[in-house]
């Protein structure tokens, strides 16, 4: 597990993230995101309806992980799409990816 997951699993645990696709699109249309997070292995509708999203709301994105390693850091299955609502958090991430 490296330092990235480990990050999201204490902003996770710092109400910091939010999981899942609604949840991101939600984020992003109250401007509350700093970064999204699309796993790798993510379908690639997902992908691109994501990507529209945080276009049109001018936030950065990035694809990282797997769904099921993502999904163990922050304490579930599997996870597609979350959203980092910390700026520090989002910046270490950018800085360490």
């Amino acid at each position: 597990m490296n330092k990235i997951y480990s990050m999201l699993g204490i902003g996770r645990k710092g109400g910091n993230i939010t999981i899942g696709f609604d949840a991101a699109v939600s984020d992003l249309e109250k401007n509350k995101s700093y970064l999204v997070i699309i796993a790798s292995d993510a379908s690639e509708k997902t992908k691109k309806n994501i990507r529209y999203y945080c276009e049109r709301y001018n936030c950065e994105y990035i694809e990282y992980g797997e769904k099921e390693i993502l999904g163990r850091s922050l304490g579930r299955k599997v996870v597609s799409v979350l959203s980092i609502r910390d700026k520090n958090i989002a910046k270490y991430i950018l800085n360490n990816v």
